[in-house]
C-alpha cells in the first residue's frame, strides 16, 4: 500500500487522483483532512482523516494526529508526502514513530517559506537546523518540479539522497471541455487561491485600469486561512463589492475554463503552474509573470511572459489581444498531451516506487 499525505485533500484528488488511477500495480491510501470523501474514494482504496486546524496546520494538534496515524501504517510501506509544509510536519512526526518507511517528498513549489516576507525569513532560519539534521534520515527521494526550486532547496536543506525532476503534476487531458471560439468582449480570468503573493491585488489594479475598455474581468478561487498571505473574510467581502470584477468563487476548471479567453497569472512563485498548463490546453491565451514555475510557457503558443510586476506591461498585453484576432492552437494541446499528461507523470512515479 502506498500512502499519500497532504494537508489538503484537493492536492490528492484534483492534482494526484488521475496519477493514482493510472498506476495499476499498486493500491493507494490517502491521509489528509477529508472535505470531499466521495472524490477521495474514487481514487483511493482507503482514506484516513488527518484532522487538522487549517488556520494552524503546523500546530501541535496536527503533529500529534499524524504521529497517531503513522503508527497504524504497515512497516516498510511507501509514504509519499506532498508540499514542503506537509513534508516538515512529517519529518517531526516520524521522529516519534519507530516503524521504518520508504519516504518520498514532492516539493510542488517553495511557497511562503522561501518568499521575501519578514515572517518567512524568520521561519526559514528557525526551521533550517531541523531540515539539515533530519531530512537525509527521513526521505529516500525528493521530487522537484523545476530546476531552480531544486537548487534552492538542496542548498538550504543540505539534502544528499536521491532527487528527481518531474515537471508538473500532470493533467488528465480527457476531462477538459475544450475551447472552440472566442467571446466578442475579451473575458480575462484570474484563477487561484486568493493570496497576496499570487497577485490578487495587482489583478484588481489591472481590472480597474481597463474598466472602460470593454474587457471583462473575473476572479475564480477562495481564501486559504492556513496561509499567512491569504485574504481574510473582510478583505474577500470588499473584493466582492468591486463593480469592475465578477467574483466567481470556486469553479470547475475542467468544465468551465473554456468560457474565458485569457488567463492572467501574477504569482510571485510557482512550482510548475497547473492553471497555466490547464489554460493552454483548453485553448486560452496566457499572460503571466515570469518565475521559476511559469517559464515553461515559453514553449507554448498564444503565451506571453512578462519579466517584472509592472501593471503597465500587463495592460499593454491585454490591449494587444483585444485589438487582434485570436486563434486557437492545436499545437499546444498535442505538446501538453505528449509531455505533461497524468499518464506520463504516473510512469515516472511508478518507476520511483519500484526502485525504492
Amino acid at each position: 500500500m502506498i500512502n499519500y499525505i497532504a494537508h489538503w485533500d484537493w492536492i490528492l484528488t484534483k492534482s494526484r487522483g488521475p496519477i493514482v488511477e493510472s498506476i495499476k500495480d499498486y493500491e493507494f491510501r490517502s491521509i489528509c483532512p477529508i472535505d470531499n470523501k466521495s472524490m477521495l474514494s474514487k481514487y483511493y482504496k482507503e482514506s484516513i482523516d488527518w484532522e487538522i486546524n487549517k488556520t494552524n496546520s503546523i500546530g501541535l494538534n496536527s503533529l500529534l494526529k499524524l504521529i497517531k496515524i503513522l503508527k497504524t501504517l504497515e512497516d516498510k510501506s511507501i509514504v509519499h508526502v506532498f508540499t514542503i509544509k506537509s513534508g516538515f510536519i512529517y519529518i517531526i512526526s516520524k521522529l516519534f514513530v519507530k516503524k521504518e518507511f520508504k519516504a518520498i517528498l514532492s516539493v510542488t513549489g517553495l511557497g511562503f517559506l522561501f518568499s521575501n516576507k519578514v515572517l518567512a525569513k524568520m521561519l526559514k532560519i528557525i526551521l533550517r537546523p531541523i531540515f539539515c539534521l533530519c531530512i537525509n534520515k527521513i526521505y529516500d527521494v525528493i521530487i522537484f518540479q523545476n530546476i531552480d526550486d531544486k537548487n534552492t532547496f538542496l542548498k538550504y536543506s543540505k539534502y544528499k539522497n536521491e532527487n528527481k525532476l518531474i515537471k508538473s503534476s500532470g493533467l488528465d487531458t480527457e476531462k477538459y471541455v475544450l475551447k472552440n471560439s472566442f467571446n466578442n468582449n475579451l473575458k480575462v480570468i484570474f484563477a487561484s487561491r486568493l493570496l497576496k503573493d499570487k497577485g490578487i491585488y495587482e489583478f484588481t489594479k489591472l481590472a480597474k485600469s481597463l474598466e472602460d475598455s470593454e474587457i471583462e474581468f473575473f476572479i475564480a478561487g477562495d481564501i486559504d486561512l492556513g496561509n499567512p498571505e491569504s485574504l481574510n473574510e473582510s478583505e474577500l467581502n470588499e473584493l466582492k463589492k468591486l463593480k469592475y470584477i465578477t467574483y466567481l468563487g470556486f469553479i470547475d476548471i475542467e468544465k468551465d475554463l473554456h468560457k474565458y479567453d485569457v488567463l492572467v497569472s501574477l504569482s510571485a512563485h510557482e512550482g510548475f503552474s497547473r492553471v497555466l498548463l490547464e489554460s493552454s490546453f483548453v485553448g486560452l491565451y496566457i499572460v503571466s509573470l515570469q518565475n521559476n514555475g511559469t517559464k515553461f510557457i515559453s514553449e507554448l503558443e498564444n503565451s506571453e511572459l512578462i519579466t517584472s510586476l509592472q501593471i503597465d506591461s500587463f495592460i499593454k498585453a491585454l490591449k494587444n489581444l483585444k485589438e487582434n484576432k485570436l486563434e486557437l492552437s492545436s499545437k499546444n494541446r498535442e505538446f501538453i498531451k505528449r509531455n505533461y499528461s497524468s499518464n506520463e507523470v504516473a510512469k515516472q512515479f511508478k518507476s520511483i516506487y519500484e526502485t525504492i
